[in-house]
């Protein structure tokens, strides 16, 4: 009981009568990031500056954007995204949480209490000179 731990459980583990099953924090993080990343009008994942050091020197690119924090009987997700310019932004937001929470679910197994949508940014529309795309 007490205040959520963020990451506190190396895996997801599920006891069966053949064994135990694992699923890595790794691979929840890459379901939520490929989920969000389906919903159209999301650009990208956005990794927040003091995560973007430990990405490139981790190599986990893939599901950066994503944190889960376990509760005592189910797990809680926040995502972080960038969107396409001229998108409703709520609307894409609530596609996000939608898919992200059946995704995990659905593929892992687990109890996802809530998803939390971050918009970090905006897709700006590149302006380019007409002469540029005939050469």
């Amino acid at each position: 009981m007490g205040m959520p731990k963020e990451l506190v459980q190396r895996d997801s583990s599920t006891s069966t009568e053949l064994g135990i099953i694992r699923i890595n924090n790794e691979v929840i993080r890459t379901v939520a990031a490929n989920a969000a990343q389906e919903v159209k009008g999301v650009h990208s994942l956005s990794g927040r500056f003091g995560r973007t050091l430990l990405t490139l020197i981790t190599k986990k690119g893939a599901a950066r954007g994503v944190k889960i924090i376990f509760e005592e009987h189910d797990i809680r997700l926040r995502i972080y995204i960038n969107v396409e310019y001229g998108v409703d932004i709520p609307e894409v937001a609530d596609k996000v949480q939608k898919n992200v929470k059946m995704a995990v679910e659905k593929m892992a197994g687990l109890t996802v209490s809530s998803v939390d949508v971050s918009v970090e940014g905006v897709r700006t529309i590149a302006r380019f000179d007409r002469r540029q795309l005939t050469e």
